[in-house]
């Protein structure tokens, strides 16, 4: 099945996969209108990123991406309202690819009327219009894509943000993940047969069983994405975890439940970390074996970015070609637009 390019095609009608080919180039582009923003260097005492789903993740990984290289604290909040803390010191970001997401709408006249420094990111929609009729400083990016396929975009777009403001910088590290999704894209491309293309193997190995994928660190929201797009794309049930916090309650169960024979459980970046997460990984594999499928996989490049946008790559091939062995197109969501539409009438 996945070694037709003719079949894959026919259950991905909608061109999902060569969006995903085009991260690297979303990556820069979304950069560069972050930093055509107008913002002005700021010290701000917290970052606070404002989205939901797809339009999310990118904070979730921008968050994780300043752990290491910015002593100001970010979140990421998903709700109707910034949090307490949030004043005329915070930077908020405020992130909806369509624009019109009711939920970071709210967020935005929270943070106004807490007189923080906004900037938003939306390919148009409300969003836009009250930047323009605010003076809210907005990266616009390209319309008529599925939210989930913007994570270039809106990724690049929040790195050009706090690099604009000073509180990071990316060095050559947006160039070097460029490469490395460059060749990822060669990889796992549809003509790459399976033998020779790991998201395709990943797929099948996973394929009539429930992933669970579990991230450390830096991959701990690479995981999430992983679930999303299993989630969204193929449309099965799909789920993440974090360590060392898994080891503390969720490693009974798989070792002990004779259920985890229906689970695929996925580590990400066992050696990428500190030697001990390296021995925890080996050693949880090893117990939850006894029960569950286990195995991992590991980052490429040099950088932090890259190697976390290089594991985003390849989770977002891999949930195309489980739909494809699940026979439903990708880029379908119907309960999310059915919700919408009863939510709209209340």
């Amino acid at each position: 099945m996945l070694d037709s390019v003719k079949n894959i095609r026919a259950v991905d009608r909608k061109g999902m996969m060569s969006l995903i080919g085009k991260m690297p180039d979303h990556l820069s582009e979304g950069l560069r209108r972050g930093r055509r923003t107008g913002l002005s260097k700021f010290t701000s005492k917290n970052i606070v990123i404002c989205g939901m789903g797809g339009s999310a993740i990118g904070g979730d990984l921008l968050k994780a991406w300043l752990t290491d290289s910015c002593a100001i604290p970010c979140e990421v909040i998903r709700s109707y309202a910034v949090p307490s803390y949030v004043g005329k010191d915070s930077l908020v970001i405020v992130a909806s690819y369509s624009g019109n997401t009711e939920e970071s709408l709210c967020m935005l006249e929270d943070a106004r009327k807490k007189r923080s420094k906004i900037v938003s990111i939306s390919s148009g929609g409300k969003l836009a219009d009250v930047a323009s009729a605010s003076s809210i400083p907005h990266a616009r990016i390209p319309t008529g894509l599925p939210p989930r396929a913007t994570i270039g975009y809106m990724f690049g777009a929040m790195v050009g943000v706090v690099e604009r403001v000073g509180a990071a910088k990316p060095d050559k590290q947006v160039e070097e993940s460029e490469r490395i999704l460059a060749k990822i894209s060669e990889l796992c491309g549809p003509a790459v047969p399976t033998l020779d293309n790991p998201a395709k193997k990943i797929a099948h190995e996973m394929f009539g069983r429930i992933p669970v994928i579990v991230g450390h660190g830096a991959s701990a929201p690479v995981a999430k994405r992983w679930a999303n797009q299993l989630n969204e794309n193929a449309k099965c049930l799909a789920f993440s975890s974090e360590l060392p916090e898994m080891d503390h309650n969720e490693i009974v169960g798989y070792s002990s439940d004779p259920r985890g024979k229906g689970f695929s459980i996925v580590f990400l970046d066992k050696d990428a970390g500190e030697e001990r997460m390296t021995d925890r990984i080996e050693a949880t594999i090893d117990i939850v074996r006894c029960h569950a499928q286990a195995h991992s996989i590991e980052s490429s490049g040099s950088s932090p970015m890259s190697r976390m946008l290089s594991l985003v790559m390849l989770g977002d091939y891999v949930s195309v070609y489980t739909a494809v062995l699940n026979k439903v197109d990708p880029s379908s969501t119907e309960p999310i637009e059915r919700l919408k539409t009863i939510l709209s009438k209340k």
